[in-house]
């Protein structure tokens, strides 16, 4: 399962209002009903303990791939569930849940053990029922089976995901003290993936345990293991590389203090509008580095233009407006955007939909979308910061300011969903300036402009 199954011990410490240890002990009371209803009869047998380890073991080895942690212990739920009963699957869940955590929690962690072994135990309750419920077969499988298990433990995959997803998001949405609805809004296509995925390697690994015993998980654990180690490999490579592009993105924003983390704050925001948008998740990622990386053709440009108080000459201009483009070149240099619509949100960012941006004159439809999503967070953050020429904007300032330049200079949809996300989400706007870096104020003002 992904993230979302961590559940406790990733929201940290605080004071618990009484709604929450509510809650906790709801669960908790819930996920002990099921069991001992469901798994009446059932004992604590040498197969119950071996899959509860291996539970544990696949707790122990997570994968962290962008922003989700990933972990194949519900490889384990399944083959569980498949080989001994939905009651079996959630003692499982929830001895490998528990012992987990007590491992790896030091602090706070009876409330944490409390609601996550419970939460583990009543999804896999949850989602046992509805495997048996679709009359999918228990400790035994034939070639006659599989069109009906498959069937089963698709429609079980798919309870489980939801069921997780609510519990968590619940207690989330209770600790930080913010409405389920907003805790919801994300876009959890990728983990849903996974959870089919891991579905079916763990009947895979069910179809062997009930015909070769114990040694099944050597066939299947190895080569998840090693997987893992070869994904494990890959995020540290592209943490590597995000390292670097932030280094660039440092060296341009040193030439300026009045624009030091915009970068950070226009791919914050970028990633917010595409989200709103229902881009999924390997184009938010990859959007999310376009607009960190949007001005890293600043690079050519001046500080003295770069810096200057008031409005460019037309030369200076002219040079400004090579920036995207030699921006677009270092994009094409990185491996993992230079197949992606980063290259377009780098090199578009300062086009307009009337035809009168920079540097190709694209008109309308021919902006692609990333670079018009960057373009409304840009030019958000632009005017709610205090820059060398003009005073910064309110939120509600900008947001008109946008309004009244949609269908001219910005896409009206990406602004709308720009509206409604921070309307949801909030957003705080740079302070005028940074410690130790007060000047005098800029004196001209200039409207729906940005750099």
């Amino acid at each position: 399962m992904g993230s979302l199954a961590v559940g406790l011990r990733e929201i940290g410490m605080h004071e618990r209002a009484p709604l929450e240890r509510v809650y906790i002990g709801a669960v908790a009371a819930l996920a002990a009903l099921a069991v001992i209803l469901i798994g009446r009869h059932f004992g604590i047998h040498f197969a119950v303990l071996g899959f509860g380890a291996l539970f544990l073991m696949a707790e122990m080895v997570p994968v962290r791939i962008r922003d989700a942690t990933y972990s194949v212990s519900y490889v384990i739920g399944v083959a569980a569930l498949v080989s001994l009963g939905p009651g079996d699957a959630a003692v499982c869940a929830a001895f490998g849940g528990a012992v987990y955590l007590l491992a790896r929690d030091r602090h706070d962690w009876l409330p944490h053990l409390i609601f996550n072994s419970g939460q583990l135990a009543l999804t896999a309750s949850i989602s046992g029922l509805t495997y048996v419920a679709l009359r999918g077969p228990i400790g035994h499988l034939t070639s006659h089976d599989f069109p009906r298990v498959l069937w089963a433990i698709a429609i079980a995959a798919v309870v489980h995901f939801y069921a997780n997803a609510l519990l968590v998001a619940i207690m989330i949405s209770l600790a930080i003290d913010r409405p389920l609805r907003e805790v919801l809004h994300l876009n959890y296509s990728h983990i849903m993936a996974s959870t089919l995925s891991f579905a079916l390697v763990g009947l895979f690994l069910a179809t062997l345990y009930l015909r070769i015993g114990f040694w099944a998980p050597l066939f299947v654990l190895v080569p998840v293991l090693v997987a893992r180690r070869v994904l494990q490999a890959t995020t540290e490579m592209e943490h590597a590389y995000e390292a670097t592009l932030r280094g660039l993105v440092t060296a341009i924003e040193a030439k300026d203090a009045y624009t030091r983390g915009h970068a950070e704050r226009v791919s914050k925001l970028t990633t917010m509008i595409a989200r709103e948008l229902g881009f999924g998740e390997r184009e938010v990622h990859s959007i999310r580095i376009a607009a960190l990386m949007h001005d890293v053709g600043k690079l050519v440009v001046s500080t003295a233009i770069l810096t200057k108080p008031g409005k460019l000459t037309d030369e200076e201009y002219e040079h400004m407006k090579w920036h995207p483009i030699f921006g677009c070149e270092v994009i094409e240099e990185i491996d993992f955007l230079r197949e992606g619509e980063a290259v377009n949100a780098v090199r578009h960012h300062h086009e307009r939909l009337d035809g009168r941006g920079y540097p190709d004159n694209l008109f309308g439809d021919d902006v692609p979308l990333t670079a018009r999503v960057v373009m409304v967070a840009d030019a958000f953050d632009s005017m709610t910061s205090t820059r060398t020429y003009r005073f910064a904007k309110s939120v509600d300032d900008g947001l008109r300011e946008l309004r009244r330049c949609a269908a001219t200079q910005f896409d009206p949809l990406c602004i709308s969903a720009l509206d409604r996300a921070i309307h949801k989400h909030g957003w705080e706007p740079t302070p005028e300036l940074y410690e130790g870096e007060k000047t005098e104020r800029p004196a001209v003002s200039v409207h729906a402009q940005h750099a």
